[in-house]
């Protein structure tokens, strides 16, 4: 990965620091290119590296023999890969696959656990979001169980839109069917239906956000839910380009 410069766009939960602990953090970082389709961790494997992402957003998959991965949990700007290291474990517990291009500040394992015995607001600030990422884990598991794939489907494209930064963003069919462990069949038709209504424009693989408040109402309740479990412990997790359609589109 090829260490770039600093970009305009930064990570929530770096910006939750005292500009002292921030200060420190980022003298170990580098900011990093997230390419496409790129492996970060394996399971059961020792993280090399940490990531805060900075654009872009990161896939957390597990995968059962015999089975297409599925994806469970999704990091963007507002959260960290590698956050159970504020528990002193240093495997990864799932694969992380990033699935938005974007950018990220990488941080050696080794500098991180230093920093966690020197800096007790970011030790605190980690820990909190482990229970946000666990609740959107939990949340995720029982939405695949239970939800209908077009409310299932208008969730992530949610979750997608709120990381990537953009109105318009990259997923093929394919992808979403192997992310939500159904067929490509499915995903058409419930892709279809979301663009029919003019929630979304889907062509080639690149999907736009045309209407946002139709689409939050057309999700399931587990994306506000999220939503709610982050804002309670960590502030407002919404980036500009979500609250930027939402005024183009008339909602506060």
């Amino acid at each position: 990965m090829p260490v770039l410069a600093v970009p305009l766009i930064t990570n929530h939960l770096v910006n939750l620091l005292s500009e002292k602990e921030r200060v420190l953090l980022l003298q170990h970082c580098d900011v990093v290119a997230l390419e496409f389709g790129a492996v970060l961790c394996e399971p059961r494997q020792r993280y090399r590296y940490l990531y805060f992402p900075l654009s872009g957003f990161i896939s957390l998959v597990t995968k059962l023999a015999g089975h297409k991965p599925l994806e469970i949990g999704l990091i963007g700007n507002e959260g960290m890969l590698g956050v159970t290291l504020a528990l002193g474990i240093t495997t990864a517990p799932m694969q992380a696959v990033v699935q938005g291009k974007g950018t990220a500040w990488r941080i050696d394992i080794a500098a991180l656990q230093q920093l966690l015995h020197d800096c007790p607001q970011l030790q605190n600030i980690l820990q909190q979001y482990l229970y946000v990422l666990m609740a959107q884990l939990s949340q995720s598991t029982a939405c695949a169980h239970f939800h209908e794939l077009e409310y299932r489907l208008a969730r992530w494209l949610l979750m997608s839109h709120d990381r990537a930064h953009s109105n318009d963003f990259h997923l093929t069919h394919q992808f979403l069917a192997d992310m939500l462990g159904v067929r490509r069949s499915g995903v058409t038709v419930a892709a279809g239906i979301l663009q029919q209504k003019q929630y979304i424009s889907y062509s080639r693989g690149m999907i736009s956000i045309l209407n946002r408040p139709a689409l939050q109402h057309a999700a399931c309740e587990c994306y506000q839910v999220g939503i709610d479990n982050y804002r309670r412990l960590l502030g407002e997790p919404v980036p500009d380009s979500a609250k930027r359609l939402l005024a183009e589109q008339g909602t506060p």
